[in-house]
């Protein structure tokens, strides 16, 4: 078998600096971890896909190897604005339009992605994604509220702990990311139903996603398959998981979501 060899950079982007790895050759495929993960999540993915794909790795902006500038270090951030740096990733690897492969925020960026820019997307795998905050379980979602609020109040400050400063960046990084949990995406149902690129929605029975709500996006998006895996939480996709809980029928299906030429 060749062995695939990974090539790696940081790209400069308007509010980032964008952190990168790509192996393969053949159709792009961008793959976008979730909150407060990075592109290591996607290794098994990497090394299946490569075979066939020209698979690109990010981290998001303020995760992993990836940073904010200076000038917007302190503010907090959308999923819009991560499927912007997305973008000009692309732009710097001089790829004009890519499949998204994305699990839980990474997710949400994807669906941005495809509603920003719909001439650049071939097609959408969205693992355990939702179009506004409202679609996470109740619990969930006051749960990411708390931890907001305490994150916030802390950004300002620097607290004693085990007897040592803790640094408000320390607080603000978590503010970022969990403000994200908590506002982010907002798409609305016309964005939804302007997505032109074919759409395969994963969740797992067991998500932090709503049941219903995944039913939602897949009636909205024109293009929308609906894929629920009988038994599957939030950590679906994580390493080989997605495949040991999926059915043949439903393996087949995210298959033939990858290998149809669009």
């Amino acid at each position: 078998m060749e062995k695939v060899t990974s090539r790696k950079g940081v790209a400069d982007t308007p509010e980032a600096w964008i952190y990168y790895k790509e192996s393969g050759h053949g159709t792009p495929i961008l793959m976008l971890h979730g909150n407060a993960q990075t592109h290591l999540v996607f290794s098994y993915y990497e090394k299946q896909l490569s075979r066939k794909y020209r698979v690109v790795l990010m981290d998001s902006r303020a995760h992993g190897h990836s940073q904010i500038k200076p000038f917007c270090a302190r503010k907090e951030f959308t999923t819009a604005d991560m499927a912007r740096d997305a973008a000009a990733l692309l732009d710097s690897l001089h790829i004009d339009a890519c499949i998204l492969l994305g699990f839980s925020d990474g997710a949400n960026i994807a669906l941005e992605f495809a509603s920003l820019f719909p001439s650049r997307t071939i097609a959408v795998i969205a693992v355990s994604g939702n179009s506004a905050p409202d679609g996470l379980l109740l619990p969930v979602r006051l749960f990411f509220r708390a931890k907001y609020r305490i994150c916030r109040a802390a950004a300002n400050q620097s607290l004693p702990i085990f007897h040592r400063p803790f640094p408000g960046s320390f607080f603000r990084h978590r503010q970022q990311l969990t403000a994200l949990l908590c506002h982010s995406p907002q798409i609305t149902e016309e964005q939804l139903q302007a997505i032109q690129a074919p759409v395969l929605l994963i969740a797992g029975t067991r998500d932090l996603v709503k049941v219903s709500h995944s039913r939602y996006m897949a009636r909205q998006i024109p293009r929308a398959q609906l894929l629920l895996v009988k038994g599957g939480d939030w950590y679906v996709a994580c390493g080989d998981n997605l495949a040991d809980l999926m059915t043949d029928t439903q393996q087949t299906r995210l298959k033939t979501a990858l290998d149809t030429p669009y």
